[in-house]
């Protein structure tokens, strides 16, 4: 039997080759990690921007759609994207404004100092010295559909201002016979709107409920029991009070009421922006928060201490709450700004 010799001149620069091949892979494996999640960090920044953008955008609008920064082109889109950048350097590829619909449309790319890409690093050795990058964001103004609220509503007769700027200061009745004004705010004989009802709404258990205008009829809360959670609700308004903060709510206004007693129901319309300085809604506190500017507007309009509700005016007001949906009427002020896309 004849033995095979093994020849290892044959395999010489075998391992140079295979060592080459691995080279070529770990450096396209680099440029994947170190290019692609520079790419990822970059397309976060310019979606950030485009999202500051179409909302500062759209509350410009919201608030005058005659203004010039609400309209196609408006230069706010750029300064807005460029805070946005750590570089200070985004390209706004376009910013278009509908105001029928209601809605802004920002489009950003990646921009370095030499033109409109994301230059890349690694990628370079491939021939890839650049890409674009691109985000798209939109955003939607208009009044209030639907929102968790605070579970309180107001007749629109007690609702007088002008939406074109602020109201007066003045006491909305919740309950009461209404010091003779019954026969202007108040339909049934008692005085109020709803028999043994202090215009509370059925919450969900922590003092708030989910208003929809598309399902407008809520029932009546009857009774002056509010829960537990509406007491902190209110302390925490007090306490901003206090320290001389605002405190603005998108109270909802109905137009009609259904049934008596526990069956009961409110008919919802729109919600309204009322800047609150305090209230009257029961004897103990935190329902009955009444500083002396506040206590001298229930005095001055004739309301007698048996009449419950709050002090405050009705403002045009622009909530960025993402609690609320865009798509109700701006009848009394309370408008909403949201990021849809």
């Amino acid at each position: 039997m004849r033995r095979l010799a093994k020849n290892s001149e044959n395999e010489r620069g075998a391992t140079a080759v295979a060592v080459a091949v691995m080279m070529v892979m770990l450096l396209s494996f680099g440029a994947i990690a170190v290019d692609v999640g520079g790419m990822y960090a970059e397309k976060a920044v310019i979606q950030n921007g485009a999202d500051a953008a179409a909302l500062a955008v759209a509350q410009e609008c919201s608030k005058n759609s005659a203004d010039p920064a609400c309209a196609t082109g408006s230069a706010l889109s750029d300064t807005l994207a460029n805070a946005n950048a750590k570089d200070n350097l985004t390209n706004v590829a376009s910013t278009v404004v509908d105001k029928p619909a209601g809605k802004v449309t920002v489009t950003t790319n990646a921009q370095d100092s030499s033109g409109v890409h994301f230059s890349t690093f690694f990628a370079r050795v491939f021939g890839t010295d650049t890409t674009n990058i691109r985000a798209v964001a939109e955003a939607k103004w208009g009044g209030a559909k639907a929102g968790d609220i605070f579970p309180i509503a107001f007749s629109e007769c007690e609702v007088d201002l002008s939406t074109s700027g602020d109201g007066a200061m003045q006491f909305l009745l919740s309950h009461g016979t209404g010091a003779g004004r019954k026969d202007t705010c108040h339909s049934t004989a008692s005085g109020l709107e709803i028999p043994g009802g202090f215009g509370w709404l059925v919450t969900n258990g922590n003092c708030t409920v989910k208003v929809d205008l598309a399902s407008p009829w809520v029932t009546s809360n009857t009774g002056n029991n509010p829960e537990t959670g509406c007491g902190d609700i209110l302390k925490g308004w007090r306490d901003k009070l206090t320290k001389g903060q605002k405190v603005v709510a998108l109270l909802p206004v109905f137009d009609k009421t259904s049934g008596t007693g526990a069956g009961s129901k409110f008919h919802l319309r729109a919600f309204a922006a009322i800047d609150i300085a305090g209230w009257d809604l029961a004897n103990q506190d935190p329902f009955h928060y009444m500083p002396a500017s506040a206590q001298a507007v229930k005095n001055a309009g004739g309301w007698k201490t048996s009449d419950l509700g709050i002090v405050g005016k009705f403002i045009r007001y622009v909530s960025l709450d993402e609690e609320f949906d865009v798509g109700g009427p701006t009848d009394y002020g309370g408008t909403v700004v949201e990021l849809t896309k």
